[in-house]
């Protein structure tokens, strides 16, 4: 993870003062981009969402009690043509400001990193948007390899089975057919695990664990995922409200920010200490 603002991206930091100093399967998605010969990132289908994570308790009459969030709300969103733009609000680092996990919507942080990676450009732009957010943008080159890891980590959804197994208990799976969530078709897999434990006083009681994964195979994105214990607390986590209609704004730095072009051959040799942590952070795509 990485800390948010001016303390929070050096890489990005530098590259500005350097400027200033001249010295399911994959089938069932859709039209896929190729480039390169081998990298392919989905088209044809744009959405925004927010990504969260949060803590709930399950009462008695089945509502769900909200605890805490696992992680800061932040925003994730993909174009027509491909392009991938992801906010990061880091939940181990938050300042003051906005450090209420408690909350059910945390208030708006004052600083928070945006990149987006565009295949159609071959651009990976970088800029701090927000309150204290600095009025400048950089841009550095998208290598092949770059772009091939950009269609590992987000064109193909992964397994994500349930971290139990036939050894812990009585393991069963249920499909749970194809329902609409926030306004998106997902198919659902329910995986059910009854097993016997020792409760404080030292008897044995029965529990029961379960995972829950809904996603949707068009759009190629987990929209849900449940993880606990259906009478006591759950951990749920995946996508919010979600539109298909995304503004193109997202994409784009800010008109009155500075934009900052490390495309020149100069750069070639350091693109990857600027756009490193980026990429690490894009590997959260799918992850809770």
């Amino acid at each position: 993870m990485r800390i948010m603002a001016s303390c929070l991206f050096p890489s990005f930091v530098m590259a500005i003062a350097l400027a200033r100093n001249p010295c399911l399967p994959a089938q069932d998605a859709t039209a896929a981009t190729v480039v390169g010969g081998e990298a392919q990132l989905i088209t044809g289908h744009p959405f925004t969402a927010i990504k969260y994570a949060r803590r709930v308790k399950v009462l008695p009459d089945g509502k769900l009690q909200f605890i805490r969030n696992q992680r800061y709300p932040t925003r994730i969103a993909r174009d027509a043509d491909g392009r991938l733009m992801m906010q990061d609000i880091q939940s181990d680092r938050l300042q003051s400001e906005c450090d209420h996990l408690d909350l059910p919507v945390p208030p708006v942080c004052p600083s928070w990193n945006i990149f987006v990676i565009d295949p159609v450009a071959h651009t990976v732009t970088h800029w701090v948007a927000g309150e204290f957010g600095a009025h400048s943008a950089v841009d550095f080159p998208l290598s092949p390899q770059r772009l091939q890891e950009t269609s590992d980590v987000t064109a193909s959804l992964p397994a994500f089975g349930p971290d139990f197994t036939e050894e812990d208990g009585k393991m069963r799976t249920f499909d749970l057919g194809d329902r609409e969530i926030e306004g998106t078709q997902a198919h659902g897999v329910r995986w059910t695990l009854d097993y016997d434990a020792n409760d404080q006083a030292g008897r044995t009681v029965h529990r029961t664990r379960i995972h829950e994964v809904w996603t949707s195979a068009e759009m190629q994105l987990i929209v849900r995922v449940i993880d606990g214990d259906p009478n006591g607390e759950e951990t749920m986590w995946g996508l919010e409200k979600i539109s298909l209609t995304p503004d193109a704004a997202l994409f784009r730095p800010p008109d009155d920010y500075e934009m900052q072009h490390r495309m020149s051959a100069q750069w070639a040799g350091r693109v990857d200490q600027f756009v490193h942590q980026d990429f690490d952070f894009l590997h959260e795509w799918f992850a809770e």
